[in-house]
């Protein structure tokens, strides 16, 4: 004995034979950039050296953690999209090993370290703000060249018997 054929039901009651015409479509809606946009496009601001990952740095690697957490608190910002739409583009993995470490220098050598710099000092002249005060004594104390991103921080150092090497905030020994 074979099961009954089930009955094949109308998919909309909607429409009716007599109706011919098609329903309406929706209105389509574009996204506009606006001035608050979480990530918003860059590339049009140049800093001298960024061409070659040249740009000298003047923010210890705390103030600029600092800076990537208060970004990625804003509404729409994770830390994918972050690293996805930034002109240097940051894997997920090394941003989050990045935002762990703790220290002035921790993470000095770090690709993260010196695409958030860019990418917040970019943003910085595009809104026209002017340079803070730490900004302009870190200029000072690091000279031209910024903030050393060659040599890791976790290297040794000799001292006298009974000293310990002390770093301060702006990662200066």
């Amino acid at each position: 004995m074979q099961p009954a054929p089930k009955s094949r039901k109308r998919k909309s009651d909607a429409v009716e034979a007599s109706d011919d015409a098609p329903a309406p479509k929706k209105a389509t809606t574009t996204k506009k950039k606006k001035d608050d946009d979480p990530l918003p496009d860059l590339s049009g601001i140049a800093l001298p050296g960024d061409d070659d990952m040249s740009v000298p740095i003047y923010d210890s690697c705390q103030a600029v953690r600092t800076k990537i957490n208060a970004h990625l608190r804003k509404p729409g910002v994770t830390k994918a999209a972050y690293g996805a739409d930034s002109e240097h583009k940051i894997a997920g993995n090394l941003l989050t090993n990045f935002l762990a470490k703790k220290g002035p220098t921790a993470g000095n050598t770090s690709s993260v370290f010196y695409a958030a710099y860019v990418f917040f000092e970019k943003l910085r002249i595009r809104d026209g703000k002017p340079k803070n005060k730490t900004r302009e004594e870190m200029e000072a104390r690091w000279g031209p060249d910024g903030f050393d991103r060659e040599h890791d921080s976790s290297r040794g150092y000799f001292c006298a018997a009974g000293t310990a090497p002390v770093v301060d905030k702006g990662g200066w020994m």
